[in-house]
């Protein structure tokens, strides 16, 4: 079978060397946020589904996207070789749960070259590996049975639009993952962003830490208004 004809779309068999990444300052201030906040702030779009989870409580992920389509071991090597100290590996796997497309002994050849961590929508393996060597990484699932490479004739790429998670994920945009699942924000994002995101955290800290005894909520009047009836 000719395997071009197995091509979905243009972009399939193409390997973009080099991509736009978000100024290092942005980055660094997103790093001392919170998923939650972060959303809040993007008007609730950039949240990937929640079957993406972390392997380990306490795993945190923000950095820019190299992008890596389909499952293939071989494309997914590519872009490791293509990513820079930071950067997060994608991997647009169709969301399939039965076979891994991820395992320990990638995971530390990433954490050597300093990569930030792994989104992959499907599955690893290896996973008491990957929480031994503290590397984030957020999956869907675990499986000890992987695919037979190459996977089928289909073609990969590295570093194109993709879908992950059920959110674009442009090559660069900013990838933030923590405990409550995982985020993509768009790499142009605006210091005006941070700078309000920055400004809510502060007042937010501040009001938490001024709680010594239990004030009630304000809220009996918004329900009676609402129609609610207490009796």
């Amino acid at each position: 079978m000719n395997t071009i004809q197995t091509k979905k779309h243009d972009m399939q068999g193409l390997v973009v060397r080099e991509i736009d990444r978000p100024n290092k300052e942005i980055i660094n201030r997103l790093k001392n946020f919170y998923t939650g906040i972060i959303l809040d702030h993007l008007g609730k779009y950039g949240a990937m589904l929640t079957e993406l989870k972390p392997l380990s409580s306490g795993m945190k992920i923000c950095g820019p996207a190299i992008t890596s389509y389909g499952p293939d071991l071989s494309v997914r090597r590519m872009a490791i070789n293509l990513a820079n100290p930071g950067d997060v590996l994608v991997v647009a796997a169709h969301g399939i749960e039965d076979y891994a497309c991820f395992g320990d002994g990638t995971a530390k050849r990433m954490q050597v070259k300093g990569m930030e961590g792994a989104v992959i929508d499907g599955s690893t393996r290896d996973s008491a590996g990957i929480k031994e060597l503290r590397f984030p990484t957020f999956v869907r699932n675990c499986t000890p049975k992987n695919y037979h490479y190459p996977v089928s004739a289909e073609y990969g790429s590295v570093n194109i639009p993709i879908v992950c998670g059920g959110v674009i994920v442009n090559p660069g945009d900013i990838i933030f993952g923590d405990d409550d699942g995982v985020l993509v924000i768009p790499k142009d994002i605006s210091i005006d962003v941070i700078n309000s995101i920055e400004k809510s955290l502060e007042e937010e800290i501040k009001t938490r830490d001024s709680w010594d005894s239990y004030e009630p909520f304000d809220v009996e009047n918004e329900l009676k208004q609402r129609g609610y009836v207490f009796v």
